[in-house]
């Protein structure tokens, strides 16, 4: 199973960044971040939620390797989710669509910020 150090580093490699330049850009050292790779150290809340919006990734996926798709999966097996969509007649693939775009759309939100409203 990935550990954190491993989806970091596998995170980091994507956007081809040595452990120093990427410790650059949250002021962290080479050795801080190597340390976070071999899961010898983990962040504080504020630095995971950096490196989460840093590479457009929930802090779900950073500690639990779970990305948008297992949590619609773990949405649409709720028994509550379930009776809504029968209610309104909604195939599974609909579901998973409107789960995706609420996902996407509370991206980079953190506890009291304010949801988005049209205008």
């Amino acid at each position: 199973m990935k550990t954190f150090g491993d989806r970091l580093k596998e995170l980091r490699k994507e956007i081809n960044k040595s452990q120093k330049e990427f410790g650059k850009v949250f002021d962290l050292s080479e050795s801080t971040i190597g340390m976070y790779e071999r899961n010898e150290r983990k962040p504080d809340y504020d630095t995971l939620i950096k490196i989460a919006d840093f590479f457009e990734v929930s802090t779900d996926y950073l500690l639990k390797g779970e990305d948008f798709r297992t949590q619609a999966e773990k949405l649409l097996n709720d028994p509550d989710m379930q009776i809504a969509a029968r209610d309104g007649d909604m195939s599974k693939e609909k579901a998973m669509d409107a789960i995706a775009w609420l996902l996407e759309q509370e991206k980079g939100r953190k506890p009291g910020d304010k949801q988005n409203r049209r205008k």
